[in-house]
């Protein structure tokens, strides 16, 4: 064992630090070199001659020259005036007196920096250090601690101030009890109160709705101010509060109209992204994913500490440049870039705690007793007298029910999970000169699961590379691989959900009072053994299955810029990706009593080249224009096989078994799957023009060819169009200045496409049967042939289109201190891609094809106010609203189209508990509306016999199967006190299969989050809550609690809620169990009874089981303090900050189960015919327990 772990884990983590070491040590010696040759030089002088040049041409000749770098705000100088410059050989000084003179423009030089002020402010700068008083010192940072520099330091009420240096720091004689008023351009302003300090640190932040913010949009970027569509974003300092190992659920609550959902809480869930809900009802409604360029099927695996920001494309005008990938919306990442500036290292990692937030509460030792002894009973003789021998109940056995009440009942959901510790650890290098910038990440998380036996851990890492290689030239590099380790998921395993799952109704009673051996009683108990034997033990079940699922992802891209004249640049860029994975099962022989294993690998490339041409240009200072053209051409391949054994000898283990998977003894399998290759061809443009900087239109149009469809509509076509009126600039709107800082209005319409399928779809498919099944001779000769098989092929074939209506309002009041905006959208989904069956002696069994349209509208909301924001103390407040109304407008016969979900087999009733209706949600489900029970009042005892009353329906023995009772009932009546009951619908004296009925939608129409954000001097402690509203989630953990399942539901535990279920058995004095069947004992026994008695043999989706989901969840608690820059210079450290983040702290819910938000079963779990296609939404079945977090952290940059 030793020489195993020593060959599998030593050995290569000594090979991947020798690779680490060694790319940190190329890494050092490169950016060093560079920096070198780099260095600040000591020649001043420079040569610019020209004629009508523009002051911005003539500081970039300075920089090119030499290697000063210019600081100046765009507002405070004209970087487009023209200049005749006639300076050979001359001092830089010289130079900047003869193009700024005649204006109000000057200059300060330090070092090999220059900033450029307003004269006023540099005379007050002057002024102010001629002046005597009381000296202030200081240093002004960003929120992440960065210097700040240039940012206006000014004595309130007076013309006295300076600006701050290229450290952020500054000094200013003030008076007593001076104000001082800071402000940066994109930063929110403060106001400090100087008191008897001699040194302040201020610390500013980011204005969430600067105009000037850079958004990035597909294929280009664009200011916030210049937006015409609707967009949403996030910075990376904001996802990484969130402390998770996939960076898609650190998005949920941060961005209006995206609604995030976790499979649960598993290793490795899946994370369902929905913005603005979804249109398709066989395909995938998730996103369409953007990294840095480069379309994605998932963020994953990429680190938080590696995001600079993530923004959302949410309507057509912003997606249709997407064409047929952006019908679900588009979320772009853009990772950290490279900067100039001296190497910098910086450090972000992280410990953490996990243990489960809620476990099912379950009934006492003693209920479980009464409850499995009483169904027992109803099962008969042999298996009443199985439970009472087993347990030592009634007076044959030893009479110990009453024992029972001080037995403690072992719940092995406590022995399945764990309190599991996690860490995350991420290094970034960075730094570069003008010419030449790097940066280098590198990133390890291991993320242990709370379940046994489960964990995840990825190892990714990222190389940027920027060369200019002449003054209009520029080549980009990057580089990013990354590779994941996913140990013991567990999706649903058994009729019961799954091994954690349904941990609980294992085997309660340790020790049973019986005294005997549970094989002697195993007849009587039947099926239900396997509650009480010892070859069902959940924790041995864990433990006897390897799990494990790896993959490998390298992707590079390379791109050259030439700026071929001003405003006028050509970008052409080449992208290759390289994918691996492997996913092995192996059972070592408990759970199936023999040992078994499949072992899947697969393989997957992909190529993309994208040219784009990108003109920006002024006419008259009062035109704007911007035009986009481009070309993009992907390809992508892959193929896969799969081996499956049973099996193997009893000395194999799981590597022996994968090694020599192919020597199963029992049955082997194998089969190799290749892909048919995707293409897309695609050609977008887009032209923005700007009137007066306050009237903005974008037109949009893309046209894509895809090898997904069929070649009658191979082609699809996307235009969008889109206008901006910037109210708050009219001069009519001169009066509101004071206090309106923003407002514009948008209007958008366009539409985008969906070609996230398979590219099988409109293809036929056939089946190959082997010369053994074969009895057709072909030359004499019996050999293989195919034959027709399920898809039916369909030329006609074409794409979902999703048409966007968006009309938005941004605003913002007393300088953006109070901001927003508002949502109102209608998004239209047409030429559905539906299943269609066919008559079957076509040999197919069904067809795709497009019909229906869905449609989803909605509101959002989102605003963000700063309450104080006053020197040292700021508090803050965002709050996001969503509404979104999810509609069927149109679908053929959908009446056909019941579907099922299959948790309860063959025993589900209705055996389709899924449907569609046209004008309701999409995923409703069907079942049995909730009457309560029977009660003794709903029949006439008459002889002995329950007799239903007139008008009161009797229950259908379809619904319920056997439903076993020791009542004299008469013939052909179902109905019994305490049976379930439901509602007739249809009125016909019965409720029967006919009454099965839409429950209503589950997925809800209101979400939303705020956050309350507090900073005083260096602590700062942020809340997210995350809460929901109108949703439903189908509890099939509690309807398996309903019914009796038969013989495999004796001696199986069951939740706590049971124990207030009706009883029609009890304890006489004797100690001996009886049928209770007088009226007036069983009202008095029933009294407080909320439940039906939960014997029946079916699966029943019922009403009362289909609950609220509303809730509210403190998602994220964070506390961090950041030590003050004076302690950290002394240790040469730029930023030191620690933190504690604790997530889903509380929850206040009024559902049942383990936790509400829940999707169990993601898109495509519902089965039609043979194909499982459709939706089954919040299911909460076979679900993985969500965890409570507390996170230890540091940030260090130096």
């Amino acid at each position: 064992m030793k020489n195993n772990l020593y060959q599998e884990f030593i050995v290569p983590f000594k090979h991947s630090f020798r690779v680490m070491r060694n790319a940190f040590l190329a890494l050092f010696l490169f950016v060093g070199t560079t920096y070198a040759t780099e260095s600040y030089s000591q020649n001043m002088r420079v040569t610019v001659v020209s004629s009508g040049i523009s002051t911005a041409q003539v500081l970039s000749e300075i920089e090119e020259q030499t290697d000063y770098l210019f600081v100046y705000d765009v507002n405070e100088v004209d970087l487009d005036r023209n200049v005749n410059v006639r300076a050979e050989n001359r001092p830089v000084s010289e130079v900047l007196d003869e193009v700024f003179e005649g204006t109000d423009v000057d200059y300060a030089m330090e070092g090999k920096n220059i900033m450029l002020m307003k004269r006023s402010k540099k005379e007050a700068l002057v002024s102010v250090q001629q002046t005597s008083g009381n000296t202030i010192k200081g240093v002004v940072t960003d929120a992440n601690g960065e210097p700040i520099i240039g940012a206006n330091i000014m004595v309130k009420g007076t013309t006295t101030g300076t600006i701050t240096d290229f450290d952020g720091r500054f000094t200013l004689d003030v008076p007593e009890n001076a104000t001082l008023q800071v402000s940066y351009i994109g930063f929110v302003s403060q106001n400090v109160k100087v008191g008897a300090k001699k040194e302040i640190m201020i610390r500013l932040e980011e204005d969430a709705q600067a105009l000037d913010e850079v958004v990035v949009i597909g294929y280009g970027t664009v200011k916030r101010r210049d937006l015409t569509g609707a967009v949403a974003s996030v910075k990376g300092t904001e996802i990484q509060k969130n402390p998770v190992s996939n960076v898609a659920q650190a998005l949920q609550g941060k961005l209006p109209g995206v609604n995030v959902v976790s499979q649960d809480g598993r290793p490795g869930a899946t994370i369902s992204v929905r913005v603005r809900g979804g249109g398709s009802i066989t395909q995938s409604n998730e996103p369409l994913y953007v990294v840095d360029g480069f379309p994605v099927s998932d963020i994953s695996d990429i680190p938080a500490s590696d995001i600079e920001s993530i923004d959302v494309l949410k309507d057509a005008a912003s997606t249709a440049i997407y064409g047929a990938r952006g019908a679900n919306g588009v979320i772009l990442v853009t990772t950290k870039g490279t900067k100039e500036g001296r190497i910098s290292v910086s450090y972000e990692g992280y410990v953490q705690m996990k243990q489960v937030s809620k476990t099912l509460e379950t009934l006492s030792a003693q209920d479980y007793i009464l409850h499995n002894w009483s169904y027992a009973a109803s099962r008969g003789t042999a298996n009443q007298d199985a439970v009472e021998k087993y347990f030592g109940l009634g007076s044959k056995y030893g009479n110990h029910y009453a024992d029972y009440a001080n037995v403690k009942a072992h719940d092995y959901t406590d022995d399945v999970l764990r309190t599991a510790v996690s860490h995350s650890h991420n290094v970034n290098i960075s730094g570069g000169s003008k010419n030449t910038k790097v940066i280098f990440s590198l990133g390890y998380i291991d993320d242990e699961g709370i379940k046994i036996n489960s964990d995840y851990n990825r190892f990714n890492t990222s190389l940027k590379f920027q060369q200019k290689l002449a003054k209009t030239l520029t080549f980009d590099f990057d580089l990013r691989y990354s590779e994941t380790n996913l140990n013991g998921r567990e999706d649903v395993t058994n009729g019961k959900g799954s091994n954690v799952s349904s941990a609980y109704r294992y085997r309660p009673i340790d020790n049973p009072l019986g005294g005997v051996d549970f094989s002697e009683v195993a007849s009587g108990f039947s099926f239900g053994i396997a509650n009480i034997d010892d070859k069902h033990n959940p924790v041995e079940l864990i433990n006897d299955i390897t799990n494990r699922s790896y993959s490998r992802s390298l992707r590079g891209s390379a791109a050259l810029s030439w700026e071929i004249i001003k405003g006028l640049t050509a970008r052409t860029e080449l992208s290759l990706t390289r994918g691996s994975s492997k996913d092995s099962y192996y059972e070592n022989g408990y759970t199936n009593g023999d040992k078994r294993a499949n072992l899947t690998r697969g393989v997957s490339d992909g190529l993309r080249s994208v040219t784009t041409l990108n003109y920006a240009f002024n006419v008259n200072k009062q035109h704007d224009f911007s035009i986009l053209l481009g070309n993009e051409i992907t390809k992508s391949a892959s193929e896969s096989s799969k081996m499956e054994g049973r099996g193997y000898p009893e000395r194999f283990d799981y590597e022996t078994t994968m090694a020599l998977i192919h020597t199963a003894t029992s049955s082997f399998s194998a089969i190799n799957t290749v892909n048919n290759p995707e293409r897309t061809v695609s050609f977008f443009g887009r032209a923005s023009y700007t009137l007066k900087d306050r009237y903005l239109f974008t037109a949009t149009f893309r046209a894509d060819g895809s090898s997904k469809f069929a070649p009658n509509n191979r082609w699809g076509y996307f235009p969008a169009g889109a206008f901006a009126w910037r109210l708050s600039e009219e001069p009519f709107m001169e009066d509101t200045k004071e206090w309106l800082s923003n407002l514009k209005l948008r209007l958008s319409y366009g539409t985008s496409g969906s070609d996230n399928i398979d590219s099988n779809l409109w293809r036929e498919t056939w089946s190959s049967l082997g010369a053994s099944n074969n009895h057709t001779p072909i030359n004499g000769e019996l050999g293989s042939f195919y034959r027709p098989d399920g898809l039916l092929a369909n030329p006609d074939l074409k794409w979902e289109t999703t048409i966007s209506r968006n009309i938005g309002l941004d605003f913002g009041l007393f300088n953006n201190r109070l901001n927003g905006s508002l949502e109102v959208y209608w998004n239209t989904t047409k030429d559905l891609l539906m299943a269609v069956p066919v008559d079957n002696t076509t040999g197919y069994t069904y067809q795709f094809q497009n019909f229906g349209k869905t449609s989803n509208k909605g509101v959002e909301l989102s605003v963000n106010f700063d309450v104080v924001n006053n020197g040292d103390f700021r508090f803050n407040i965002g709050a996001i609203y969503n509404y979104n109304r999810n509609k069927l407008d149109k679908l053929p016969n959908a009446e056909q189209y019941i579907y099922s979900s299959n948790w309860g087999s063959s025993s589900l009733v209705p055996k389709q508990d899924f449907m569609f209706i046209e004008g309701k949600a999409i995923g409703l489900v069907r079942g049995f509306i909730s009457d309560g029970f029977y009660d003794v009042d709903d029949f006439i005892y008459e002889n002995g016999q329950y007799i239903l009353k007139e008008g009161i329906p009797d229950i259908s023995s379809a619904l319920t199967a056997a439903y076993k009772h020791p009542f004299s009932l008469p013939e052909g009546q179902t109905a019994f006190p305490g049976a379930s009951k439901f509602r007739d619908v249809d009125n016909n004296g019965i409720v029967d299969l006919d009454d099965a009925t839409c429950l209503g939608e589950v997925v809800p129409r209101h979400t939303g989050s705020f956050q309350l954000n507090f900073n005083y001097k260096n602590w700062d402690l942020s809340s997210n809550f995350n809460w929901s509203a109108g949703g439903k989630i189908y509890n099939v953990a509690a309807m398996i609690n309903a019914s009796g399942q038969e013989y495999d539901g004796i001696g199986a535990q069951r939740m706590q809620w049971v124990s207030e279920a009706y009883k029609i058995y009890n304890v006489n004095a004797s100690g001996d169990l009886y049928p209770v069947t007088d009226p007036d004992e069983l009202r008095t026994l029933n009294a407080n009874a909320k439940y039906h008695l939960p014997y029946h043999q079916s699966g029943i989706t019922a009403s009362e089981w289909l609950e609220n989901g509303s809730y509210l969840r403190l998602s994220t608690l964070t506390l961090g303090y950041s030590m003050p820059k004076k302690w950290l210079d002394k240790l040469h450290i730029e930023k030191l900050r620690i933190y504690l983040t604790g997530t889903n702290l509380f929850t206040i819910t009024g559902y049942s189960g383990i936790d509400p938000e829940v999707n169990a079963t993601p898109q495509g779990a519902g089965t039609f015919g043979n194909l499982r296609i459709f939706p089954t939404l919040n299911m909460d079945f076979g679900t993985y327990p969500r965890a409570r977090t507390y996170t230890l952290g540091m940030n260090l940059t130096f």
